[in-house]
């Protein structure tokens, strides 16, 4: 059951898309709400900073006593926090102090329409924080009804850490009796560049539907078992888009997913689901990081100092995924692939070659033999 609910705000309209959200949330489970928002005061070289950190401090404590009454006047217990540090810092920071069940937060704050998710404060926190993510995107619309259950959209790839989101799911369920949708969608198979040609790569549409319904079939009949409303969907294609597609016709009020499914390689061939479908829902997208994907502190490397975007870095989750070699090989080939693929941002462009190289040349791979990527 929810207790503590974190909402990041920062004075932009858009931010405040979530507050609606959060009412209905707090107002079902009976839940406090706590307020962050941060600030940092920009001021010329050789200038006393102290008067402009009063006034955007005073500025953000006003901000917030006026978004906090909104749900004080509908009986929402509240609190307000200023943080003067910057947002990621500050909100992950609240999270744990404040033991939040779940932050709630719109993708799109200071940034604007125009700004990629990627490397924006919303793809940090999906990264980092501990808890369950539920993200409103600018497009959304929709509404929550004000009682009655929640209708859930819960995508699955097969993986043990893409069902992680049906856990996720249970925070809605409880509180609201919430439906659930369960979807799996069949990829259809892409052929990567090898040398001249196109690697072959066997795909079967017909059984691998039948696997999918029959994954989808085993998921429900567990799901009826505990007395959860539940039904199932295959569907071929693209998986965000489709995601995307059957959101909006079934009119579903949240999309629940785990923001890795097959491992962390994925994300950097073919982008985030999670993060993809962002772009394609009219629904709030409730999203979970799996517990098996561990966050670790990297020591800093003295020796052998790295400029590459795709290093391992502090606080970043690492999965481990293994492979053989040939499809190792595969994955270097799509990886440079990507730097001839229209719409990809430069920046995602040389962070897949720096980790094509990196797989290359990492001492774990004997050609031949099954290998373990990082």
């Amino acid at each position: 059951m929810l207790k503590t609910i974190l909402l990041p705000l920062d004075g932009s309209s858009l931010a405040e898309r979530a507050l609606t959200y959060v009412a209905v949330l707090a107002r079902r489970c009976e839940a406090r709400v706590i307020l962050v928002q941060a600030v940092q005061a920009h001021t010329l070289p050789g200038t006393d900073p102290s008067g402009a950190q009063f006034e955007v401090t005073s500025g953000a404590e006003e901000y917030l006593k006026h978004a906090s009454g909104r749900l004080s006047a509908d009986g929402i217990v509240t609190e307000t926090h200023v943080y003067y540090n910057d947002p990621v810092h500050a909100i992950l920071d609240a999270a744990t102090r404040q033991r939040a069940d779940l932050i709630v937060m719109s993708t799109h704050g200071r940034g604007g329409l125009s700004r990629m998710l990627y490397g924006s404060v919303a793809d940090q926190i999906l990264r980092r924080a501990r808890v369950p993510v539920l993200l409103v995107p600018s497009i959304v619309e929709h509404s929550w009804p004000a009682d009655g259950p929640l209708s859930l959209l819960v995508p699955l790839d097969g993986s043990e850490l893409a069902t992680e989101a049906l856990h996720s799911a249970d925070l809605l369920t409880e509180a609201f009796g919430a439906q659930l949708a369960l979807l799996r969608v069949v990829q259809p198979v892409s052929y990567p560049l090898v040398g001249e040609g196109y690697a072959y790569v066997p795909f079967d549409e017909e059984a691998e539907v039948a696997d999918a319904r029959r994954y989808l079939d085993d998921q429900a009949a567990r799901l009826s078992g505990d007395g959860v409303r539940v039904s199932t969907n295959v569907a071929v294609g693209e998986p965000a888009r489709v995601i995307g597609e059957i959101a909006r016709e079934q009119d579903v009020d949240v999309v629940v997913m785990a923001t890795h499914g097959h491992g962390g390689l994925s994300r950097v061939i073919l982008g985030s689901v999670a993060t993809a479908t962002l772009r394609h829902t009219t629904a709030p997208l409730l999203l979970v990081r799996p517990a098996a994907v561990h966050l670790i502190e990297t020591p800093p490397r003295h020796s052998e100092p790295s400029n590459s975007a795709a290093s391992v870095q502090a606080g970043e989750p690492v999965v481990t995924v293994h492979l053989t070699s040939t499809e190792l090989e595969l994955i270097e080939h799509s990886l440079r692939a990507l730097g001839h693929a229209p719409g990809y941002d430069y920046g995602h462009v040389v962070e897949a070659r720096a980790l094509a190289d990196r797989l290359k040349q990492s001492p774990h791979v004997k050609m031949g033999e099954p290998v373990a990527a990082r």
